[in-house]
């Protein structure tokens, strides 16, 4: 029986640019062909619930599937988990990141050219990671979860003329930030609480989001815990002039910063507000659906993944065979 391997394209990744970073990989030649023993299956979504309903169809017993990928960014990641929800998950999923983030790819150790990305979804370690969950009912993300800021980032950024990438990403916060008003907010965690104004807070589950902030330079994508990082009031110069340090990595030495790790993390208004003082909240880089409170939980060990075998050796005591996935998401 021939290795079936199915990629599911989102052809609005990256503003529609993302699937031609595949051209050469399924028409050009520029990967190996498939060996006789395997089958490469490339399909293309038409919205965001049929991409959701062809992962739900991967998982079917019948389908009989090696592998499944994702070709998108963590938007289209998040579609995946959300689908994952409902029926659970049999196959592992591969990550090919055409995305303008592509922040979790990255913290599974894909990195570099579609081709590498392709290989590690042939021939790549199964191993289990956390995925995080905001409640009530608000659906699973990849990456993070945020409230303040990255509204009014998020929103120049989805009604730019511009194609998405991390300079227009830059270029957003930093206007953003010049129109900000802290906003009032009480946030409670394992071990601790907050209650105050603040630039922004994120709840991330991996080191970086938005192509490449370091917001939570200690997080790992297996500990079993959230990173939280609450930025307080403070001038807008200030923090303008600290943005080097966020981008990096190195920003936990301000003074304004905190950093946490948790398995849970509730983000609520002030106790005496008013429906008013509800902060949208923002996650894995989409428009606000939802308003605080909401409880964001990690699901630890949650989905199945593929990283490159060197990665997964480094990372995890030993690789997870296929037939060990039912029943991890």
């Amino acid at each position: 029986m021939k290795k079936r391997i199915r990629i599911l394209v989102n052809p609005s990744a990256r503003s529609g640019r993302g699937p031609r970073a595949l051209h050469d990989l399924r028409y050009g030649g520029a990967a190996p062909e498939p060996s006789p023993s395997e089958r490469i299956e490339w399909v293309e979504s038409r919205s965001a619930a049929h991409l959701m309903e062809l992962v739900q169809e991967a998982q079917e017993p019948g389908e009989e599937l090696f592998a499944l990928g994702i070709a998108g960014g963590d938007g289209s990641v998040g579609l995946a988990l959300d689908a994952l929800r409902t029926g659970g998950q049999r196959v592992p999923l591969g990550v090919l990141p055409v995305g303008s983030g592509n922040d979790f790819a990255h913290s599974l150790g894909i990195r570099g050219s579609a081709a590498a990305a392709y290989a590690t979804l042939r021939g790549g370690s199964a191993r289990f990671v956390d995925v995080a969950e905001a409640r009530p009912e608000l659906g699973r993300f990849c990456c993070v979860a945020s409230v303040g800021l990255d509204e009014l980032a998020l929103r120049r950024i989805h009604g730019s003329r511009f194609s998405r990438s991390k300079a227009l990403n830059i270029y957003a916060a930093l206007r953003a930030l010049i129109d900000y008003r802290p906003r009032a907010v009480e946030v409670r965690w394992q071990g601790g609480q907050f209650a105050g104004e603040v630039m922004f807070c994120a709840v991330t589950n991996t080191r970086s989001y938005g192509g490449g902030f370091q917001i939570s330079p200690r997080a790992r994508i297996d500990d079993g815990l959230l990173d939280l990082c609450i930025v307080r009031r403070t001038s807008k110069l200030r923090l303008l002039r600290q943005f080097p340090r966020i981008l990096r990595g190195t920003h936990d030495v301000v003074a304004e910063v905190i950093l946490a790790q948790s398995p849970w993390v509730e983000i609520r208004p002030p106790q005496q507000g008013t429906s008013l003082d509800a902060l949208p909240l923002c996650i894995d880089g989409e428009l606000p659906v939802c308003n605080t409170p909401v409880e964001l939980r990690c699901l630890p060990q949650a989905l199945c993944v593929l990283t490159p075998t060197a990665v997964a050796k480094s990372q995890a005591p030993e690789a997870v065979r296929v037939s060990q996935i039912g029943g991890a998401a």
